[in-house]
């Protein structure tokens, strides 16, 4: 954006002229394809069954309100009604490559984390087809087999299906990670290429793509960790390519239509998300919590929006990219850190990862360490000795956002809540959340096979005290003691320092060793 944009602004000639930025398409399309892949992985039949319809009455509350919002406040503010109807359903479309760079930066993992994703897919995958719909209605010319919208929505799901079952079968026989990263970056460069000769959404077909593989691959996860390991770099050249479409001369002309959209569609995200997830009877972390972790609007926005300014032989599918563009800019920059601090709030990320996520060290930082490491090397000792990572207390390292079960839940209901659950031991709480105990899959086996029991047996009957008893304030060391005493642990579950019968959190195994790490 301080590129093209900035030299604009400034009448000086940018560096990166137009035709050598449109030859990077491809590089946009093939990162486009990659994030949509990626959040195609959280659409897994299991996770769907796991929400069930609860999911969808949260993400059809939000959408709704959000649409009616943006489209009613752009239609009195004078945009038009056909202007009005595109910035509305482009507000639907949420930037799935921020959110999911801030996850990962911060290593956040839980309810809300998974949530999110599965909702931006389902976004997405809403306005695409709205906008296919309403484009072919209202502006497309209907003349040929490419333009219609059986053709628009068939198309690149046929492609997206066919891609996947070809990712599935193949990674099967390849048995080195590095043949598996050729493989699927190929595939989905072809995918990129046929987007282009065959004139199909290339985001539509790559989200296809990656939820046939979900489901349909043996090994479920293993290609979409491959191709984490290697995303990186061309992740990089989406977003500074992304910035390239940015334009902050488009600010002023974004009017009061423009104003409007950007604060509509906030608060249809805000309270849409708030009001969905209480329909969908989900936690209060997740009410309070989802709508700003939804705010990021990218690349999938800018796209349509340039279709409509690139088709629309009106001077009004101008002013739609305008709105559009200047509201990314406000979006891209407000959006990752909402979603950061939401994510914070919702006790997802370990204080161990917000530390080690922070800057580079600055100069003077920099200059101590270089002479500390240089003084250790040598054999020399010009500081205190540093205390150990395992005396830092658990607080740093646990996540705060904890799946509980209630103690009069139903044998049957906590069947069901244990095979979606990410866990294989879950804790179990009362009306106050102090902790009664913990269930394991393993030791209900009893009862599973006992039908006269199952029907009077709740979770608070068959739940067995913790393993060790931890508060947050306690050191890191003594949970690893208890991870070292009991090889097969993968999690403690953490009681408050105030009130010992309070949970606070859970500690994984994985996060207690990555901090020695880290630190």
């Amino acid at each position: 954006v301080l590129g093209p944009s900035l030299a604009t602004l400034l009448h000086l000639t940018p560096l990166i002229s137009k035709g050598q930025l449109q030859s990077l398409d491809f590089l946009t399309s093939l990162g486009l394809s990659l994030i949509m892949f990626s959040v195609g992985s959280h659409f897994s039949l299991t996770s769907l069954r796991k929400y069930g319809h609860r999911i969808f009455i949260a993400s059809l509350v939000e959408a709704g309100m959000t649409f009616l919002l943006v489209f009613s406040s752009a239609a009195l503010l004078g945009a038009g009604v056909l202007p009005a109807l595109f910035l509305g359903i482009m507000a639907l479309n949420t930037a799935p490559g921020a959110t999911q760079m801030v996850m990962r930066e911060l290593r956040s993992e839980g309810e809300l984390s998974e949530l999110a994703l599965i909702l931006i897919g389902m976004n997405n995958l809403l306005g695409i087809i709205l906008f296919v719909i309403a484009y072919q209605f209202l502006l497309g010319s209907g003349t040929s087999a490419a333009d219609s919208i059986a053709w628009q929505i068939g198309g690149p799901a046929a492609a997206g299906l066919a891609c996947g079952l070809v990712v599935s079968f193949w990674e099967q026989r390849l048995t080195r990670e590095l043949e598996r990263q050729i493989m699927l970056t190929a595939l989905l460069m072809l995918l990129v290429w046929a987007s282009v000769i065959l004139r199909f959404n290339l985001l539509f077909s790559a989200l296809v793509t990656g939820m046939t593989v979900i489901n349909f691959s043996p090994h479920e996860k293993r290609i979409f960790n491959d191709i984490h390991r290697i995303d990186y770099p061309i992740y990089v050249l989406f977003f500074a390519l992304a910035g390239t479409h940015l334009r902050l001369e488009a600010l002023p002309s974004m009017g009061v239509v423009g104003l409007g959209y950007v604060g509509m569609r906030a608060i249809g995200k805000f309270f849409g998300n708030r009001i969905g997830a209480t329909a969908g009877r989900f936690s209060s972390t997740i009410r309070q919590n989802l709508g700003g972790a939804m705010l990021c609007q990218g690349a999938v926005a800018i796209g349509l929006a340039a279709i409509v300014a690139n088709t629309w032989r009106d001077p009004r599918g101008l002013e739609v990219q305008n709105v559009i563009l200047a509201a990314v800019l406000v979006f891209e920059a407000a959006g990752p850190i909402m979603a950061r601090l939401t994510l914070v709030r919702a006790g997802e990320v370990t204080v161990v990862s917000l530390l080690t996520s922070r800057a580079p060290v600055g100069i003077f930082e920099g200059i101590h360490d270089l002479l500390n490491h240089f003084a250790a090397t040598a054999g020399l000792s010009i500081q205190g000795k540093l205390a150990k990572a395992g005396d830092m207390p658990i607080s740093m390292v646990m996540r705060r956002h904890v799946e509980s079960i209630p103690e009069d839940l139903s044998f049957d209901a906590l069947l069901r809540a244990m095979g979606h659950s990410r866990y294989d031991r879950l804790p179990v709480v009362d009306r106050h959340h102090h902790l009664v105990g913990i269930i394991h899959y393993a030791e209900i086996s009893d009862v599973l096979f006992a039908e006269e029991l199952r029907q009077i047996v709740v979770a608070g009957d068959i739940a067995v005290p913790p393993i060790a008893d931890l508060a947050e304030d306690d050191p890191l060391e003594s949970a690893m003691s208890v991870f070292r005493a009991n090889p097969n642990l993968s999690y403690l579950f953490i009681v408050d320092s105030k009130d010992r019968n309070r949970l606070a959190g859970v500690l994984r195994h994985n996060d207690a060793l990555s901090a020695h790490g880290d630190l």
